[in-house]
């Protein structure tokens, strides 16, 4: 009993941080709001454009002005670019639906076999 020493403590100043992998590739970058919420408020601002990187600290455009963010607040922000979408054209004829209005002012689509052609 006289030869058991205590266990050392564990060291809790280093903590490692979560740095998504496409955040050093990105061009847009969303930043986490360190302040308490409001009920249904999104918990991060942007996208914001990155102007300068650095190992702890992203310079990040902010409404015009140049700010310094700890790349512990920013995520990467993936924006859908233009050329990707799709472009669907408009038939000339467009189908209408069968819209009736109610003696309420209601608009109801009848089937056909009900409305009297007048």
């Amino acid at each position: 009993m006289q030869n058991l020493q205590p266990k050392p403590p564990r060291s809790r100043g280093k903590q490692t941080i979560f740095v998504h992998s496409e955040l050093h590739k990105c061009t847009h970058v969303f930043v986490r709001r360190d302040s308490v919420r409001r009920p249904l408020q999104a918990p991060y601002d942007g996208p914001y454009l990155v102007m300068k990187r650095s190992d702890k600290f992203y310079k990040v455009n902010i409404h015009g002005k140049p700010t310094s963010i700890s790349i512990d607040r920013v995520k990467p922000a993936f924006t859908h670019n233009a050329d990707d979408t799709l472009h669907i054209e408009k038939s000339d004829t467009e189908t209408k639906p069968n819209l009736r209005k109610t003696r309420s002012g209601c608009r109801v689509p009848f089937p056909d076999y009900f409305v009297s052609s007048r």
